[in-house]
């Protein structure tokens, strides 16, 4: 019996023993707690997921709302801007703010996924501050940001409008710069590729409206100073005939001065460039730089009808400055230089004007009837007269506020372009932003890339025969000499599309006796580079090297009768081995400049 029982004890016990170890291992606080993470880490993973699919949404949709705000704010509707702003901003903010709690932060810390939330965070964070930092001032001003409030109105443009826009401008390209600051400081590495293309997209976004917004803010920056907020200004207008050829441009053929007195403009004195109203003077009026005397020794500084003989334009204004106080006791604050072809699409702008004689001068018929019709019908005296007219008839229709403001901005962005608009000021700021511009007029700037040429015209003849001519200007470059510098050639091709029979049937104020063409032409090249040599199909007149500047300076004569196209050649070796691109500036002339890049044929080269 005793045997049974303790077999019976011992079951017992070996059953109660396990039940305590049982109930011990499920009491235990670490399993709960292990298990309690588990499902805490679950629950987490399933918040982040499911705020982190919302907040891809949100920016989504967001996208083609923010191409809309756009292109509204471009087209100065700021009724729709700001009706699709309040659609938006609610979208950019929801995007923050599911992506900023401590739960997603927590979540940052986990290998892998923790650097794609990261991402996803600072992303949605900045777009966030895009949109409220520097969409909602743009928006706020929309109405107030268009060319139609810019434009002018009965001779005055509103100042106090363009003063109210700037602090906009500024907020909003502050917020947009440091928001590019924080994305570029993304790390993408090892993040999902839709992490990395998120980051491209708002990146490449943000550096484009940030160069434009830094480009508009410095323009309207010294808007009021310009138009004369801080005390009245005098600017000189200069129209240029493209008929008679000169480096900048033209002959000068009227002159205007305008005043500007918070924002009323109006025209104060006019001239032709006629000796009879505006004289000749025996020495320069300013100290011309020696080697600037050298290439043009003739007039430059002396003769207003020449003020564009030199591409630079700074230089152009000194001059200018300083003859219209002399001749006409005006101080001058800035200048603006207009040509014949600029002069034809500000009529496209303003509509017809009647001229004196009764004709309708338009944009179509501009270019042929100021550079060669008025001269069949009238003398230089009347043609001077006639010019005034037209210079101040264009600008009162300008002022009047009857003009499409868009149209204009779209036409003087292209005659910039084609540096047919020159501006120059004595305000050391309002100069700075000019030079970033294309209204800047001096030789063009190479890189470390680019290697970029000057090429510029000068009537010699004297006359008005620009209107018959055509021009190339060819580029090509090769190392000729194994282990040498870069040799380049710049192929200049004139042509005088006259009749031969133009010396007798052309007017006598456009051509001389034979119809011929007589052009200076000279090349600027980058520093460094020397010249190898000059050619010239017919032979060439007076060959001269120098300096303008920085610039090394190569120039010729050439004559080209009627019918003929004449050729000028420019050798020159580089000051380095390597290939880069290659550039050329050109003087605007009444046809358009063919500019071409070819191979250069060593064997042509004069070093063989």
């Amino acid at each position: 019996m005793s045997s049974e029982a303790d077999s019976r004890i011992a079951r017992r016990y070996a059953a109660a023993h396990r039940r305590r170890r049982r109930s011990r291992f499920y009491s235990r606080w670490w399993f709960w707690l292990i298990i309690a993470l588990v499902l805490i880490l679950v629950a987490c993973a399933s918040w982040v997921s499911v705020r982190a699919l919302q907040a891809k949404q949100d920016l989504q949709s967001s996208t083609p709302l923010i191409s809309t705000l756009k292109s509204q704010v471009l087209a100065q509707n700021g009724a729709g801007a700001k009706a699709t702003y309040a659609k938006l901003e609610p979208k950019v903010t929801s995007a923050r703010e599911l992506t900023s709690d401590p739960l997603w932060r927590f979540a940052e810390v986990v290998p892998v996924l923790g650097r794609n939330l990261a991402a996803v965070r600072i992303l949605a964070n900045e777009t966030d501050a895009v949109v409220t930092g520097a969409v909602h001032p743009l928006v706020t001003v929309s109405s107030s940001l268009s060319l139609e409030s810019l434009k002018p109105h009965n001779g005055r443009i509103d100042v106090t409008t363009i003063e109210k826009i700037i602090p906009a401008l500024t907020s909003a390209s502050s917020a947009i710069d440091k928001a590019l600051t924080a994305v570029n400081g993304v790390d993408t590495s090892g993040t999902l590729s839709q992490v990395v293309a998120a980051k491209t997209k708002l990146q490449t976004m943000l550096a484009s409206t940030s160069t434009q917004l830094h480009s508009a803010n410095s323009v309207l920056a010294i808007m009021p100073g310009v138009l004369g907020a801080n005390g009245p200004r005098n600017y000189l207008l200069i129209f240029q005939n493209n008929g008679e050829l000169m480096p900048a441009g033209g002959t000068t053929g009227s002159m205007a001065v305008m005043n500007v007195d918070k924002g009323a403009i109006k025209l104060i004195a006019q001239s032709s460039a006629a000796p009879a109203e505006f004289p000749m003077f025996d020495s320069p009026v300013i100290s011309v730089p020696a080697d600037a005397s050298a290439l043009y020794p003739t007039s430059l500084g002396r003769f207003v009808q020449n003020l564009t003989e030199t591409p630079r334009f700074p230089l152009t204004f000194d001059i200018a400055k300083a003859m219209w106080m002399k001749a006409k006791g005006i101080q001058i604050d800035g200048m603006i230089a207009v040509d014949t072809v600029a002069l034809s699409h500000f009529l496209a702008v303003t509509g017809p004007v009647p001229l004196i004689d009764g004709t309708q001068l338009t944009s179509a018929n501009a270019v042929q009837t100021l550079l060669f019709g008025l001269y069949e019908k009238h003398d230089a005296a009347t043609v001077d007269l006639i010019n005034q007219a037209v210079a101040g008839s264009v600008m009162s229709k300008l002022l009047d506020g009857g003009i499409d403001p868009k149209a204009l901005a779209s036409f003087v962005a292209t005659a910039s372009k084609e540096h047919r608009i020159l501006l120059w000021s004595s305000n050391k700021a309002e100069q700075a932003v000019i030079e970033k511009s294309s209204f800047y007029g001096a030789p063009p700037k190479s890189t470390a890339t680019t290697d970029a040429f000057g090429v510029y015209f000068r009537d010699m003849t004297p006359s008005k025969m620009a209107y018959f001519l055509k021009q190339n200007v060819d580029l090509s470059q090769a190392t000729c000499k194994a282990g040498g510098p870069t040799d380049v050639r710049i192929t200049v091709k004139l042509t005088n599309t006259a009749a031969a029979d133009a010396g007798a049937t052309l007017p006598r104020y456009v051509t001389v006796a034979d119809g011929h063409i007589r052009l200076g032409v000279t090349a600027y090249s980058p520093h460094g580079y020397k010249v190898a040599a000059i050619k010239v199909s017919n032979g060439g007149e007076a060959p001269l090297t120098g300096t303008d500047g920085e610039y090394t300076a190569a120039q010729d004569r050439v004559t080209i009768m009627p019918g003929q196209t004449q050729t000028i050649t420019f050798d020159l070796i580089a000051d380095h081995a390597d290939k880069r691109a290659l550039a050329a500036q050109v003087t605007p002339a009444v046809s358009p400049t063919t500019i071409t890049q070819g191979t250069l044929n060593c064997a042509t080269w004069p070093s063989k």
